[in-house]
């Protein structure tokens, strides 16, 4: 019977090597941005990066990782589906469930370890999971010398191959055939509407005005005292860089980070993730960030789309690939399916909103009556 091995990138560094190094390195190996495998395929680990009934070739892969400091083990699956396991309350995997058990058994991680299987919502302790396959004899692996010496050990289990350093590694890719965890599907529990999304940036937004006006309000003083009358001048045009500077890492590296979020956002209870539920990176979180730009050129429409869109993304959204979500919302584990109601002050939020956009309507239309006005007094005096 062929036999189908699974590699498995652990998401350790090999002794000696520091991960600020090995990274990027495996990044460049897998010819991957490392952002990506940061926050797509290291997020996720220890996970099945390639199945293939090709020993060597995943031998060989595994060499380029060693090569770099990155460990990876190669496991023979023994046909019970794959898991995910629940580590520092992150979904990680789908990893064959041989590794697991043999990660049990040695203590590494205990047997309340929460887990599911592959196509199932349905999280449980390891320990309630049906005992393992019968123990492997040695006459029926025979034939893959590979893992002979797993021969007693349960559920087909292969331990860590040794790497070959000898091959060449040259343009050998493989993590882009990591199994994705799935777009998330439309649904009222899994996006955040338009409203919520106000209010949320009407927080951000004030403390993004404070902080830019307080930059440039110091920059402004600092030119004055500076350069004078020509300081004054190139003020207004600094102040404006720097709000732009402000807002762009408030909103980038804020959504880049663990909590993928602004502080509006938390307050409101959601988050900004990719297509399968993911943490993005700096750089699609800038590129966000500056999709708004054109979101609010086209008169606000780009931002009354996420009002429409079956996911609910307004264009800047659409641009970047990117999704608001509840943060209950987790990849790897099962969806909520209940919405949570807007928080009072998200109303009142929305209600400010809505008032001073109606007064700043009428301000306009009052002033440009008055200078109408004036303008007409002023022609028929001539």
């Amino acid at each position: 019977m062929e036999t189908k091995y699974a590699l498995v990138l652990t998401g350790s560094t090999l002794p000696g090597h520091a991960a600020d190094a090995v990274w990027p390195a495996l990044a460049g190996y897998f010819r991957m941005e490392p952002a990506k495998l940061t926050d797509q395929v290291l997020v996720r680990a220890p996970l099945t990066i390639k199945e293939s009934d090709d020993l060597g070739k995943l031998q060989t892969l595994q060499a380029g990782a060693a090569a770099v400091g990155a460990e990876a083990e190669i496991c023979a699956p023994d046909g019970r589906p794959a898991l995910f396991v629940l580590l520092d309350g992150t979904a990680r995997g789908p990893m064959p469930r041989v590794l697991v058990e043999e990660r049990v058994e040695h203590g590494l991680w205990p047997d309340r370890l929460m887990i599911a299987e592959v196509g199932s919502n349905q999280w449980r302790p390891f320990r309630e999971l049906s005992p393992a396959a019968p123990v492997i004899h040695a006459d029926e692996v025979a034939e893959e010398p590979d893992i002979a010496m797993a021969a007693a050990r349960p559920a087909g289990y292969a331990p860590t191959s040794a790497a070959d350093h000898g091959h060449n590694l040259a343009g050998v890719s493989a993590v882009g055939e990591v199994a994705p965890v799935g777009a998330l599907p439309d649904g009222p529990a899994i996006h955040a509407g338009f409203w919520r999304r106000c209010a949320a940036y009407v927080i951000d937004y004030f403390i993004t005005f404070i902080a830019s006006y307080a930059a440039g309000f110091v920059a402004g003083f600092a030119l004055a005292a500076g350069q004078g009358a020509e300081g004054l001048m190139v003020a207004p045009i600094v102040g404006g860089l720097l709000g732009l500077v402000i807002g762009w890492l408030y909103f980038a590296l804020q959504e880049s980070s663990a909590a993928q979020a602004t502080l509006g956002k938390r307050a409101l209870g959601i988050k900004v993730t990719d297509g399968n539920g993911m943490r993005i990176g700096f750089g699609r979180a800038t590129g966000r960030f500056f999709g708004k730009i054109l979101s609010g050129l086209i008169f606000g429409i780009g931002f009354i789309l996420a009002g429409f869109t079956a996911r609910k993304q307004a264009l800047h959204d659409m641009l970047a690939s990117t999704l608001v979500v509840f943060r209950e919302v987790q990849p790897g584990q099962p969806l909520p399916t209940v919405r949570p109601p807007m928080p009072w002050y998200g109303w009142a939020l929305n209600i400010l909103l809505i008032g001073g956009t109606v007064a700043a309507i009428f301000s306009f239309v009052f002033l440009m009556q008055q200078a109408l006005s004036n303008l007409g007094q002023g022609g028929s005096g001539l």
